[in-house]
């Protein structure tokens, strides 16, 4: 098995709020480690930027009813590797959780660098959303 870490943060911004937000592949630009910039549609459904690691590919899962928010970053011609994020209610916030799993080939300080980038992404989307609840 690969090595896993789950982050999990909680948002003081209301559930549905922040499920709508987070279920529009539009609104990745505006907390992940992306060149918001570059950010774009590639017209099949994917989006496409520059981040810290060269150009990357994003493929989302379709909105649905139950806070899943899965989704790929990849390089095309490269296996897809869908990573599980989730977002639930907890009282009149929001828990998500997200687990990264160690990418074949990926050594200990990679895996150990992409887990700091990732939650320093969730502490940006964090701010960006409490930001609007005042």
């Amino acid at each position: 098995m690969r090595r896993s870490h789950t982050i999990s943060i909680q948002i003081e911004y209301p559930y549905e709020a922040t499920y709508r937000f987070l279920s529009q592949p539009r609104n990745y630009g505006e907390w992940a480690a992306v060149d918001k910039a570059s950010y774009k549609p590639v017209g099949n459904g994917d989006w496409q930027a520059d981040t810290p690691f060269g150009k990357r590919h994003f493929r989302f899962t379709p909105p649905n009813t139950f806070g899943v928010l899965d989704h790929a970053v990849f390089v095309p011609g490269e296996p897809l590797l869908y990573t599980p994020m989730r977002v639930m209610p907890n009282q009149d916030g929001t828990e998500l959780t997200f687990t990264f799993y160690q990418r074949p080939g990926m050594s200990e300080a990679e895996f150990t660098s992409a887990v700091e980038w990732i939650t320093t992404d969730f502490l940006t989307l964090k701010s960006l959303l409490e930001a609007r609840r005042t």
